[in-house]
């Protein structure tokens, strides 16, 4: 009889152990440390690139994004032209989000996480990335799907427009200004364009 309720005793103890129960509670175990490991990683990155003093619209994890992109996708040092750093691209493209509808601006949020944590399953985020890992990813993204494509499209967009739109960039275009300032071509606002047209 004794042999009996030991036996009781140690199934109603190992029930909890039953193959599901393990495997469920494993899980949970793994997603745990799983995401506290994350956590941890996320909190080291965000002291190895804090958001600059002089940024007032985009967020840390945008900064990251485009900060990185700005590093691999132009490289004007190699023809001799002035850096990205020399010429505040970050400071610029921040200036532009600031004057986006709130629509747009969520948009452009919603890409850089995406952008951001689509290499996760690499245990990875495209801000630290090496240079040449994340100049593959963006050729890769360039390459992929119609989401993908437009995705970077955007993004390499704003990148490249806040180096370019810069004024002293222009001597190597060979572009010396608006043809209607060298021309001295009057401004007429918003006249009316002639009826004879």
């Amino acid at each position: 009889m004794r042999d009996r309720e030991l036996e009781s005793v140690l199934a109603q103890q190992l029930a909890p152990l039953t193959r599901r129960g393990f495997l469920r509670a494993g899980c949970s175990v793994a997603m745990a440390t799983a995401g506290g490991l994350w956590s941890v990683r996320d909190a080291w990155a965000d002291e190895v690139l804090a958001l600059p003093s002089d940024i007032e619209y985009l967020t840390l994890l945008e900064y990251r994004v485009l900060n990185k992109m700005r590093l691999v996708f132009i490289a004007p040092e190699l023809l001799g032209m002035p850096s990205t750093v020399e010429i505040p691209v970050m400071h610029n493209i921040d200036n532009m989000v600031g004057h986006l509808s709130k629509s747009v601006r969520a948009n452009v949020n919603l890409a850089g996480k995406i952008f951001e944590y689509s290499p996760g399953y690499r245990f990875s985020r495209f801000s630290s990335m090496s240079n040449e890992s994340a100049r593959a990813y963006m050729e890769r993204w360039q390459r992929g799907y119609f989401f993908q494509r437009g995705l970077i499209t955007s993004l390499k967009s704003l990148v490249a427009l806040a180096y370019w739109r810069d004024a002293r960039v222009n001597p190597f275009l060979d572009y010396d200004g608006p043809v209607s300032v060298r021309w001295g071509v009057r401004k007429l606002g918003n006249a009316p364009l002639p009826n004879d047209l």
